[in-house]
């Protein structure tokens, strides 16, 4: 028997968590109803061997092309387990051709494909699983697979735009750090030796400059100790749950890119949750499976606070008051609520979104990139000041 670790609802809608061994998915779900328990989210432990098939490995890309070729081929009129062998001999990447492989015998024992996928949930997210699941039941796979595929892409263009608009600020950073250095650490201490030797006077201002130059030449052996064990430490405090909030929560408030990265979390909260109830998952199954997708604790927090509320008989609308959502997102879902179009009021969200994603990280880098010369541009003024001022007087001297 499989190992399957479950989240389920009883009676009081206290939500349970645990393992229960049984012959597949559908035996795991009725040991659950026969508990009293409602099943939200029930998932194949993969085994050790199974699991450490480069499934940390497989990207966003992987799966996206995966998804496409199995959409095309299926709606070809292949069937499903054909068109999976087929992908697998084509796949060029090795531990996700293995992954593949693994999943078209786990169908030819089963017979469920959302059975076999979830044996590897790193490399298919929840709302993957729910979606293909939900696919299966209602037999619109084809359906599925192509909103899954539309869903990926929009999501990895999102994050490459966010990541090639960062890319032009970052090298200018490099560069003016390269340049600084430069001047700090080398130019100015030759040019200064020169100075000492032509016997000009040295004034306050270079005095200065030296002093904060000189003290970072001399703890740099601390200060690099005490980065790196900063990191570490950072690390580690990440992993923890107060740290996990706390880091997440700091994220959406750093100045500047706080908006954007908030801004970018609502809009994959509200793709993948319109995903899913198109799909014809019910509201809180698809709430429990998009907190698999967001990766940030404080959204994550909010969407339990959420799902506490609609148990306790709060409308959806009325369950998002006082969290990180913005007041049109919540005016909006009630109104969906009110005509039973929530999955489409979702979709108008996340269009939203997604141009507002791109103005804003506009306008962040409208600032940033002079910020940033300034900044960098003003510290080198300021050494090359200090090292031609006292140059140049002492050439006056031997005049």
């Amino acid at each position: 028997m499989t190992q399957y670790s479950y989240q389920a609802v009883d009676s009081k809608n206290k939500q349970v968590k645990g393992n229960l061994p049984a012959r597949n998915l559908e035996d795991a779900e009725e040991q659950l109803r026969e508990l009293g328990l409602y099943p939200i989210s029930v998932q194949a432990k993969a085994k050790r061997k199974s699991g450490g098939l480069g499934a940390g490995k497989v990207t966003t890309k992987d799966v996206l092309s995966f998804t496409i070729q199995l959409h095309l081929m299926f709606t070809a009129g292949l069937p499903l387990l054909q068109s999976l062998q087929n992908i697998a001999e084509q796949e060029k990447k090795p531990k996700f051709q293995e992954v593949i492989g693994d999943i078209c015998k786990k169908i030819e024992t089963t017979g469920s494909f959302s059975e076999a996928i979830a044996a590897y949930p790193k490399v298919f997210p929840p709302f993957y699983l729910g979606a293909i699941r939900a696919g299966e039941q209602g037999g619109t796979l084809a359906e599925i697979l192509k909103e899954l595929a539309i869903s990926l892409e929009k999501q990895d263009e999102l994050q490459a735009e966010l990541k090639q608009a960062l890319m032009y600020p970052c090298m200018i950073m490099v560069v003016m750090s390269a340049v600084t250095g430069f001047y700090a650490f080398y130019l100015m201490p030759k040019m200064m030796e020169l100075v000492i030797e032509l016997g000009a006077p040295i004034p306050w201002y270079t005095r200065g400059v030296q002093f904060v130059i000189g003290s970072i030449m001399s703890l740099w052996i601390p200060i690099v100790v005490f980065a790196v064990a900063g990191f570490i430490a950072l690390l580690f405090y990440r992993k923890t749950e107060s740290g996990a909030y706390t880091l997440s929560y700091m994220k959406m408030k750093v100045p500047l890119f706080g908006s954007v990265i908030q801004k970018s979390i609502l809009c994959t909260f509200s793709h993948y949750l319109s995903l899913l109830l198109h799909s014809g998952f019910g509201l809180l199954p698809s709430l429990d499976l998009v907190k698999g997708t967001i990766g940030n604790k404080t959204i994550v927090r909010s969407i339990e606070t959420m799902e506490e509320r609609i148990k306790r008989g709060e409308s959806f609308a009325d369950s998002m008051k006082g969290l990180p959502f913005p007041g049109f997102m919540i005016t909006m879902i009630g109104l969906g609520e009110q005509t039973g179009k929530v999955a489409e009021q979702l979709v108008l969200i996340n269009g939203y979104f997604e141009k507002d994603v791109q103005r804003t990280t506009k306008k962040v880098l409208t600032v940033m990139e002079p910020l940033i010369l300034v900044v960098f541009g003003g510290i080198s003024a300021v050494i090359l000041l200090s090292t031609f001022f006292p140059l140049y007087n002492s050439m006056g001297q031997i005049k």
